[in-house]
């Protein structure tokens, strides 16, 4: 859909303003090293998250398995390491 600059319906709330291309540019621009930032700034969280300490657990104690109760060292299956995630 095209519209017309003065038109009625460029004039509804929260639509942004229709410009030249050289000013779009100018904000474009401007966003995107906003955008850059947020992205480094999200890399650096994730990788503070990733050199989180770790915790040691009991392999003794029981959780539920799909068969029922299991020793938790039973879900390793023979594997050295298992990452488990604590959601909130």
């Amino acid at each position: 859909m095209t519209t017309t600059p003065g038109k009625e319906s460029s004039n509804l709330p929260g639509k942004p303003p229709v410009v030249d291309l050289a000013t779009w540019q100018a904000a474009r621009e401007e966003l995107l090293v906003r955008e850059k930032a947020h992205a480094r700034e999200g890399d650096a969280i994730a990788a503070a998250r990733r050199r989180l300490p770790m915790v040691e657990i009991d392999g003794g104690v029981e959780v539920t398995g799909a068969d029922g109760p299991v020793p938790f060292v039973d879900l390793f299956q023979g594997r050295d390491e298992l990452v488990i995630y604590q959601h909130m």
